[in-house]
């Protein structure tokens, strides 16, 4: 099934994708965003999320909802620029 038609992705590569995800971070939850970055993705029209996070409760996956559109604690160390006054 097609969850994604911007991105042809299917129920099975989520739920793939969401498997590794957690087997590589097993403490971190699985998000809709996590798993575009990690099918190399982008989304185009965003409509699936709800649906993406949807098979990713179903599929007994630990996720978060809703998750946030940017965070700072994903940044390294050194990442942020300072502007010149």
């Amino acid at each position: 099934m097609i969850v994604c038609s911007c991105n042809v992705l299917t129920k099975a590569r989520v739920i793939a994708a969401g498997d590794r995800l957690l087997r590589d971070d097993p403490g971190r939850p699985v998000t809709a965003g996590r798993v575009f970055r990690a099918l190399g993705v982008r989304p185009g029209c965003g409509t699936c999320f709800s649906l993406i996070r949807q098979i990713i409760a179903e599929s007994g996956l630990a996720f978060t909802c809703p998750e946030p559109l940017a965070s700072e604690a994903e940044d390294e160390p050194g990442d942020r620029k300072i502007a010149a006054e």
